[in-house]
């Protein structure tokens, strides 16, 4: 692995500058063996998938879309570790049903034994695995020592380790999505990924297909930032005297960083209820983490606005009465 020539921190492949001191890497850092030399992008959401031969996926595994292939002229990333499914397609169904089976008093009665299952597709979305360590100053408000006023500032340094931060680059899965998976995930049962290999990148479930990295690595360093500074943000709670506290800001100085491609499985379902199409996603690690759009009964929906407003119009009279 090649080194930084300023600061002597390990250069990751692809990378553009160092990310401790940002001095531009040398051109035997930059560059990256693709996996692929096409990508299929869906023309409706956007997500790239890898393209396989034996794959034959002429439809977007996110959202159903037709997929055109594209011809980058960069390298695409691909990920080069993957979570194994621990959800067969089975049990992924059956987490559906039964989701759809207790959406609730505003859901339509009938939903789950009319709705229409379309299409259920294990995908493994693609994020970002980072380590680091870097020194954390931060700033903040607290009851400690704040006399007569409710607030007093406060500030500090702290060296903090993070291990394991998994960062979104998925374009298939919305970042809301990615934030619901993340915290089930079992990161210890991550496995390499050959590069060539088709049966590795078909994941655990057969059929799957891993979703490529639309943006490398060194050019989503924001993200990563991102990430890491509102991880310090709850580490240093601790550190911050008082019972009470607002206003939290962190800075953090880099002392190593490195990152890691990875997939992460998910079974993305989609169904159809009265004509109208609907998304849902089941952890592929995890049978009871299911979440997505679901319909509502207007009726229900009416009836609620109607008891609402006449207890409105009673209050108001009462009101008037006085």
């Amino acid at each position: 692995m090649t080194a930084c020539l300023r600061c002597e921190t390990a250069l990751e492949a692809g990378d553009l500058r160092c990310a401790i001191c940002a001095l531009p890497a040398p051109a035997v850092a930059r560059s990256i063996d693709p996996a692929y030399a096409q990508v299929l992008r869906c023309s409706d959401c956007g997500a790239v998938i890898g393209w396989v031969a034996e794959a034959q996926a002429p439809r977007c595994g996110f959202c159903g879309a037709t997929m055109a292939i594209e011809q980058p002229v960069d390298p695409i990333e691909t990920a080069r570790l993957r979570l194994p499914f621990a959800v067969d397609r089975d049990a992924a169904e059956a987490a559906v049903r039964g989701w759809l089976a207790g959406r609730g008093w505003f859901a339509p009665r009938a939903l789950s034994s009319e709705a229409v299952l379309e299409s259920l597709a294990p995908l493994s979305w693609a994020a970002w695995l980072v380590d680091a360590e870097a020194r954390v100053t931060w700033a903040a408000d607290s009851d400690a020592g704040a006399l007569r006023s409710a607030w007093a500032p406060h500030a500090g340094e702290v060296s903090l380790a993070f291990r394991n931060i998994v960062v979104p680059a998925s374009r298939g899965l919305r970042a809301a999505e990615c934030r619901r998976l993340i915290p089930h995930y079992a990161l210890a049962s991550a496995t390499g990924i050959e590069v060539g290999d088709a049966g590795a990148a078909a994941g655990a479930a057969a059929g799957a297909a891993i979703e490529s990295f639309d943006v490398q690595r060194s050019a989503a360093r924001q993200q990563v930032q991102a990430a890491i500074e509102a991880t310090a943000k709850v580490r240093v709670e601790p550190a911050i005297p008082g019972r009470r506290f607002r206003n939290v800001r962190v800075a953090c100085l880099l002392e190593r960083q490195t990152t890691e491609r990875i997939a992460l499985p998910a079974w993305i379902l989609a169904y159809r209820y009265r004509g109208t199409a609907y998304r849902a996603i089941v952890h592929g690690q995890r049978g009871d983490i299911v979440f997505g759009r679901s319909p509502i009964d207007v009726r229900k929906l009416g009836t609620l606005v109607g008891i609402i407003a006449l207890i409105a119009a009673l209050i108001a009279l009462a009101m008037m009465a006085r």
